[in-house]
């Protein structure tokens, strides 16, 4: 069934016409509906329809609507539309981000009106990010990362590939008491940085402040204090009052997680830093993790030619070398109980990789008929099931290196 929706959003804003258009998308979808409950049918992976009467730039938001379509279950909603992306914003295929105008819970993610869909165009298996977002979660109930779903999207009637819908991290998303004055969110902090640019600390939020608005309430100088702290407190200070400002145990799966993917990209970035409220100790909220299992961010093959090097983020490089530390104990002791609880393992992952291939692997041609394999962006014309191979073999690569390397840290 085709939908055309380009003279309804052309007569006014679609906000003012979003209770015609829910109903005329209904209508629409009325025979697939009926379809659905009288009969068994195969679940097919999720749909996203978007349309928008103006062109979706980087620069400003557009008016659009939003159709949700999961096996005859349909949900449409007047939403507002951008790109989005940094390096990724040079191919072809952009991510989006989304803002509806009310709250969702689409496709049995949590409930919100704020949404990215990721292009995820550079990692041919599409789950790099979402394999190392469900295993932080894995591991610890304090370790925040995005609940994701596969969805197949079309823009304006034509098809425009597989992505993955993912939440944004936001204040709600860090459970943020919103009535605490100390409470915040920022992505990608400066704190780790030896040395900030002149041209970066002239502008006025250089440390990305998410949450509040810089203009309310202004955390430049907690997160410089912090930077001054870890780059130069003395070692007895460092190791008194670490723990005191960001959750050690929190650090360390993530510290974990990062020598696990070889995701040298995320020492110093790709993540987001937060606090709660006054009583609780900032914490790590990781984000881009396509520079992992195997593959580097640009899409460099490296099944560990390249190894991770921790000590190039001050705060972890003190942590483990600082006399009379207890962080490479609880670090190792981490590492032996996820190993334990057969949350790291070649098993355990092999199966999550598993299960996403029976998620996608059906409508991963058509993705990428779209958009090829062996495009100029790429290292090499690898296909999809290739790339599913190298996963699985830095993992097979990987897990033993890092059961000796945990081996020989004293405890």
């Amino acid at each position: 069934m085709t939908l055309n929706f380009t003279h309804i959003i052309n007569i006014k804003p679609i906000k003012s016409y979003s209770k015609i258009l829910v109903v005329f998308v209904q209508i629409l979808f009325l025979n697939t509906q009926i379809a659905c409950q009288n009969q068994s049918i195969k679940k097919d992976l999720p749909k996203i329809h978007i349309y928008a009467s103006k062109e979706i730039t980087f620069k400003d938001k557009e008016n659009c609507l939003m159709v949700f379509e999961d096996n005859g279950i349909i949900h449409s909603l007047s939403a507002t539309i951008k790109y989005r992306g940094g390096y990724s914003s040079k191919f072809h295929k952009h991510s989006y981000r989304i803002e509806l105008s009310q709250k969702l819970s689409p496709f049995g993610l949590p409930r919100e009106d704020d949404w990215i869909l990721n292009a995820n165009y550079i990692d041919k298996t599409f789950m790099r990010h979402k394999l190392s977002f469900d295993l932080f979660r894995l591991m610890g109930k304090t370790n925040l990362a995005p609940e994701c779903v596969y969805a197949n999207v079309n823009v304006n009637n034509q098809y425009n590939g597989l992505y993955v819908l993912m939440q944004k991290i936001n204040g709600k998303f860090c459970n943020i008491n919103k009535k605490d004055n100390n409470a915040f969110v920022c992505k990608e902090p400066l704190v780790f940085f030896d040395n900030i640019p002149e041209d970066i600390l002239s502008t006025s939020n250089y440390h990305d402040q998410k949450y509040p608005k810089i203009t309310k309430r202004d955390f430049t100088n907690t997160f410089n204090e912090f930077r001054e702290f870890v780059f130069h407190s003395s070692d007895s200070v460092f190791l008194a009052n670490i723990g005191k400002k960001i959750d050690i145990y929190n650090v360390a799966d993530w510290h974990i997680l990062l020598l696990l993917t070889n995701n040298a990209d995320g020492l110093i970035k790709n993540f987001y830093l937060y606090r709660i409220d006054s009583e609780t100790p900032m914490r790590i909220a990781i984000w881009d993790y396509d520079h992992s299992f195997g593959r580097d961010g640009d899409n460099e093959l490296n099944m560990l030619t390249y190894e991770i090097d921790c000590s190039k983020n001050i705060m972890l490089k003190r942590l483990m070398e600082i006399e009379n530390s207890n962080y490479p104990s609880i670090l190792k002791n981490r590492w032996v109980q996820l190993r334990e609880a057969d949350i790291i393992s070649i098993n355990s992952i092999n199966r999550m990789i598993q299960q996403n291939d029976l998620i996608i692997k059906n409508d991963i041609d058509k993705n990428f008929e779209k958009w090829p394999t062996d495009s100029p962006n790429y290292f090499d014309a690898n296909n999809y099931s290739q790339e599913v191979a190298i996963l699985k073999q830095f993992i097979k690569i990987r897990i033993p290196q890092l059961d000796k390397y945990f081996e020989n840290i004293a405890q």
